[in-house]
């Protein structure tokens, strides 16, 4: 299996999570982080009350170096969802 590599142009807050894309080999792969996740793993998001997308965008972009190896220790493993458009979510509690 190809190493999943992400670009940092392709991100996208749904109200649910912050989508962004990775590749492995010729394959696209959905990737997404959790509100909850971000919410609780960026100091600067409030945790509690409703916030503008852009925020949880910033959040992304602060913790993508750590979002991105979760979700690439979640692909090699083969933690896949099983439903839903996101092929890999990373949670609150995958991060270590």
């Amino acid at each position: 299996m190809a190493q999943l590599v992400f670009s940092d142009e392709d991100r996208l807050f749904d109200g649910q999570c912050v989508r962004f894309k990775g590749r492995s080999g010729g394959k696209d792969v959905a990737c997404g982080v959790t509100v909850y996740a971000l919410k609780h793993h960026c100091s600067d998001l409030p945790v509690d009350g409703l916030l503008p997308g852009e925020l949880f965008l910033e959040a992304y972009d602060r913790l993508a170096s750590e979002i991105h190896h979760v979700a690439r220790r979640k692909f090699e493993a083969g933690q896949f969802e099983t439903c839903g458009p996101v092929d890999v979510m990373v949670h609150d509690h995958d991060f270590i």
